[in-house]
């Protein structure tokens, strides 16, 4: 079992999650669009959405996770059944993917 802490804005649309990122990209924070525009109740904890075990998280969430590279301070958006999601990475994701490039590692929990 892997748990990680999950900072994300929930939008209902493909569209605003656009304008979010490029908000983000201008430097716009994180915890204040959260605060403003997630459609989760994450958004008054400045998107903080708690810890979640990654078998709990909705499949594209977790990919999108896996396939998380460091080039970018975001992920997304991320649709999944809840609408899109835009992640601010934690430390515990370049851990995560270690975890689960390394079979060995997987099997260590």
């Amino acid at each position: 079992m892997t748990i990680i802490p999950l900072h994300h804005i929930l939008l209902k649309s493909p569209l605003l999650a656009d304008d979010i990122l490029k908000e983000l990209t201008l430097g716009a924070r994180f915890e204040d669009l959260a605060a403003e525009h997630s459609a989760c109740p994450s958004g008054s904890n400045k998107g903080f959405a708690g810890n979640h075990d990654v078998d709990d998280l909705p499949e594209a969430l977790y990919q999108a996770m896996q396939e998380y590279d460091g080039s970018s301070a975001w992920i997304g958006p991320v649709k999944t059944r809840y609408g899109y999601h835009i992640i601010r990475p934690a430390g515990q994701i370049g851990e995560l993917r270690e975890k689960i490039d390394d079979p060995e590692a997987q099997n260590a929990d």
